[in-house]
């Protein structure tokens, strides 16, 4: 056939595709609509799978001799499961309780102060802490009565979060149901959603495999070596904070957890202030004591035990993690602390990987 056949034949294979686009196109929509509801559980159900692989492959290889994968992704998704509800019925319970307290003292210290007594700010503080500071308190005197809004401020939240715990308890439950089925099936077929993903990827074959490789170093990274290091962080930190006797500490080691995972900045947040606390309250042993602990043993988990976990070779610049931690902890809460380094890496890939094939392209 000439030329000119092979072209009305090639338009009207193009022609053909624009019923298949626009149906494509449709279904990709209603997809996302459908999924959206889910995209969170989803995302942690993937993240907990990645976490959890090594046990399923460890069952399915070594105890059952590579067969039976049905039962080694049910056992993996319990252990997941409970990995879950465990610590977070522990945590939930030590928050609920802490966080009544909490609200009690702001009751008491705050709220029933008289309104027509003048208000100042050393009224807001331990007796002890006051004394110290109360000839650098006296030009802020005016705070008081701004301290009085933000407690009263703090006091309504503590009150309004506890409700809307208890209401979402139902939403939690059915998220830990779409995540326990999700990660079953990640488990049980996850290698199959890889290969789909890799053969629809418009790269090369060398250029797919660094990229999947450096999806999985950033996975590996951020869950197991900034997660496990940062519990070991905040776990330290809870002992010390626990042995000098400071109040609420399963608020302060969650805070000390998430904050080990953001760089620059740390559980020094944490028990810094709270070792200044106790100097200036007159426990100086005490504050001595928090204080050693905290930069001879809790900082010395992230320069120890961080390199452990966390390949050198994954060559993910300290400026990228920062922004994706931070970023994503500003967009998606908890779950942005992985999926923003993530999304970051792969974006700054891709790029790079344009920015390659366009020099070619010029040089050619």
């Amino acid at each position: 056939m000439d030329g000119k056949g092979d072209f009305h034949i090639g338009a009207a294979n193009r022609a053909a595709l624009y019923p298949f686009v626009a149906v494509f196109a449709l279904t990709a929509v209603l997809s996302y609509i459908v999924a959206f509801p889910l995209l969170r559980p989803l995302a942690w159900s993937a993240l907990l799978s990645f976490f959890a692989y090594p046990l399923y492959r460890g069952l399915q290889t070594r105890l059952f001799r590579g067969r039976l994968p049905v039962v080694a992704a049910a056992l993996t998704t319990a252990a997941i499961v409970l990995l879950l509800v465990i610590p977070a019925l522990f945590v939930g319970i030590s928050l609920a309780r802490e966080g009544i307290r909490l609200y009690g003292y702001f009751v008491d210290h705050f709220l029933r102060l008289d309104p027509n007594a003048a208000v100042t700010l050393e009224s807001f503080l331990p007796e002890g802490v006051a004394a110290r500071l109360v000839p650098f308190l006296d030009p802020l005197s005016f705070l008081g009565g701004t301290l009085r809004q933000t407690a009263a401020w703090l006091a309504s939240s503590l009150a309004t979060a506890s409700r809307a715990f208890l209401e979402n308890a139902f939403r939690l439950g059915y998220q830990l149901i779409v995540i326990a089925v999700a990660s079953f099936f990640l488990l049980k077929d996850g290698h199959l959603i890889v290969q789909f993903v890799s053969d629809i990827t418009p790269l090369s074959l060398d250029q797919r495999g660094v990229f999947f490789d450096r999806i999985r170093r950033m996975m590996t990274a951020m869950i197991y070596g900034v997660t496990l290091t940062a519990g070991l962080q905040a776990f330290l930190g809870l002992l010390g904070w626990l042995f000098v006797g400071l109040p609420n500490p399963a608020i302060f080691g969650l805070l000390m957890f998430i904050l080990a995972m953001i760089p620059f900045v740390g559980t020094p947040l944490i028990w810094g202030p709270g070792a200044l606390f106790l100097i200036l309250s007159g426990d100086v042993r005490s504050g001595v004591i928090l204080l050693v602990w905290g930069v001879a043993v809790v900082s010395a988990v992230d320069n120890l035990v961080r390199p452990i976990f966390i390949s050198e070779g994954s060559k993910v610049p300290l400026l990228v993690v920062f922004i994706g931690v931070v970023g994503g902890l500003a967009a998606w809460g908890f779950l942005g602390l992985f999926l923003g380094p993530l999304v970051l890496t792969v974006f700054i890939f891709l790029l790079d990987t344009y920015r390659l094939a366009w020099r070619e392209a010029r040089s050619s």
